[in-house]
């Protein structure tokens, strides 16, 4: 990749792989393509005019659990936006692919409905290391010993 120039804030580099100018965010991430460079400026002109003011404190809603971050850029090729996580348990960041995946603006009322998941989801920890220490207490296993044989006997 050759590093050409900056755009409004963007960084433009060539592809020389894909044959395509690129435009990166602060963070490296693509946000848009074209063939010439003049495409890739229109399109850094036409993120610079965008109402949002970037990062946007976010919740990442993954099956039953909330994560925090940021979403750091909006690619408008392909209809995604970055996701950057407040702490590494998932990765840095991740690919927001707006169609499917979740996410939500960190208001205070969605703050304290994350407190409340998180809440819950120690309750269901409890509940499952509860339900594991029981079965654990089982007695009399029905297994090779049962029938007196030895394991891998036939």
């Amino acid at each position: 990749m050759i590093t050409i120039g900056t755009a409004r804030g963007f960084k433009i580099i060539y592809d020389e792989k894909r044959k395509l100018f690129v435009l990166q965010d602060a963070q490296g991430d693509e946000v848009a393509s074209g063939a010439t460079q003049e495409i890739v400026e229109a399109k850094a002109e036409k993120l610079s005019k965008q109402a949002f003011n970037f990062p946007i404190h976010a919740l990442r809603v993954s099956g039953d659990h909330l994560q925090q971050g940021r979403v750091t850029s909006v690619n408008l090729d392909d209809n995604s936006a970055y996701f950057a996580y407040d702490d590494n348990t998932y990765g840095s960041h991740t690919k927001l692919r707006l169609r499917y995946d979740h996410a939500y603006e960190l208001t205070e009322a969605n703050s304290r409905i994350c407190a409340e998941v998180a809440k819950y989801l120690e309750q269901i920890k409890e509940i499952e290391d509860k339900i594991k220490s029981l079965i654990s207490q089982l007695e009399k296993p029905i297994d090779f010993s049962y029938f007196g044989m030895k394991e891998g006997y036939y």
